[in-house]
C-alpha cells in the first residue's frame, strides 16, 4: 500500500508540538495552522499528503514531482493537496517565507470551490506551483503576514478572516496565473449553479439551536429550492468539485456533527435531529462510517 504522509505525522517530522485538538481527535477534527519558515536545509521526502499546503517560499529549491524535478531559482508559491505527490529539497541556505496547513475538515463550501477553480488552471502542468517577481511575492507575503497575525490574535472572528484571506490568496494566486499564462483566461464552464449550491449549504450552518433542525438534508432539498434537476445539480457539482451532491452534503454534516460533538453541550440525540438524523441510530451508524468511530468519543 502507497505510503501517506498524515497531518500528525507531518507535526512529528517536523519536529513541531501537536495541536491537543488535533492529536485528542486523531486528525479527524477540524485544523488549520500556519507556521514561518525556519526550519534550514529541511528536505520533504516524496510521497503523497493527506492535507492541504500553501507554501510561500523565498529561495532555491528543487521539487520533485509525479512528472519531474523542477529546479527553483527564485520566489515562489505553491499549493499542494492530497491528489498530489511531492518532495522538496532546499538549496538556499535558510530560505524565508511561511508554510499554510489545513485538512479536509477545514474547508468551507467557498473555499472548496475555488480550490478546485485554482487547481483546474494547472491540470497540464508540472506541479501546482507559481514563480513570482519581486512585487508578487510582497503582495503574497502580505496576505500570509495578515494570516499569521490574526490565527495568533485572540479576536473573536479570526476564523472567518482567516478563511477569507486564504481565499483572496488563491484569487491572487489565479490572476498572477492568468498574467503569466494568458491562454489560460480561455472560458471556464460556468458555475453558477454550484455556486448557488454552496451558498445554501454554508447557509445552514452553523447550528446555532438544538430545537432547530437544518431545512435541507438531501440532494432533492437543493435541487428543489434551486429549481434545477436533481441529476443537473449532481453534474455541475460534478464538473466543478469531482464530487457528487450527497457527498457534499455529507462532509458539511459531518464537520458540523464533529464541531457540536465536541463544543456544544446538547446530548447525541439532540445533534442528530438537529442535523436531520430522525433516529439516533442512523446519526451513530453515520458518525461511524466517516470516521471510524462512535460519536461518544468526539466528546470533551
Amino acid at each position: 500500500m502507497e505510503y501517506t504522509e498524515s497531518i500528525l505525522q507531518y507535526y512529528k517530522t517536523t519536529n513541531k508540538d501537536i495541536p491537543t485538538e488535533l492529536q485528542q481527535g486523531r486528525g479527524l477534527v477540524r485544523h488549520f495552522n500556519i507556521f514561518k519558515r525556519n526550519n534550514c536545509m529541511v528536505t520533504q521526502p516524496f510521497v503523497r499528503r493527506d492535507y492541504y499546503k500553501i507554501c510561500l517560499i523565498n529561495g532555491k529549491a528543487i521539487l520533485y514531482t509525479e512528472k519531474g524535478k523542477v529546479a527553483i531559482n527564485q520566489p515562489y508559491i505553491s499549493f499542494s493537496n492530497p491528489d498530489n505527490k511531492f518532495g522538496w529539497e532546499p538549496i538556499s541556505e535558510c530560505p524565508g517565507g511561511y508554510v499554510c496547513l489545513f485538512n479536509e475538515e477545514y474547508l468551507s463550501a467557498g473555499l472548496r470551490l475555488i480550490l478546485k477553480k485554482m487547481y483546474g488552471l494547472f491540470e497540464n502542468a508540472v506541479y501546482p506551483f507559481i514563480l513570482l517577481g519581486g512585487e508578487e511575492y510582497q503582495t503574497f507575503q502580505d496576505y500570509f503576514e495578515k494570516i499569521h497575525d490574526t490565527y495568533e490574535s485572540e479576536f473573536e472572528y479570526k476564523d472567518e478572516v482567516v478563511q477569507n484571506l486564504l481565499q483572496l490568496i488563491i484569487y491572487e494566486g489565479i490572476k498572477v496565473l492568468e498574467s503569466h499564462s494568458p491562454e489560460l483566461k480561455k472560458e471556464r464552464p460556468k458555475n453558477d449553479v454550484a455556486k448557488r449550491f454552496f451558498e445554501l449549504l454554508d447557509r445552514q450552518f452553523p447550528v446555532d439551536s438544538p430545537k432547530n433542525s437544518i431545512p435541507m438534508k438531501s440532494p432533492a432539498d437543493f435541487a428543489n429550492e434551486l429549481r434545477v434537476h436533481v441529476n443537473h445539480l449532481n453534474h455541475c457539482l460534478k464538473l466543478h468539485t469531482g464530487q457528487s451532491t450527497s457527498q457534499l452534503i455529507g462532509q458539511r454534516i459531518l464537520q458540523e456533527a464533529i464541531e457540536l460533538l465536541r463544543n456544544a453541550d446538547w446530548s447525541i440525540t439532540e445533534i442528530g435531529d438537529s442535523l436531520g438524523f430522525e433516529y439516533t441510530q442512523h446519526f451513530n451508524a453515520f458518525i461511524k462510517k466517516h470516521t471510524g468511530q462512535s460519536p461518544k468519543s468526539f466528546r470533551g
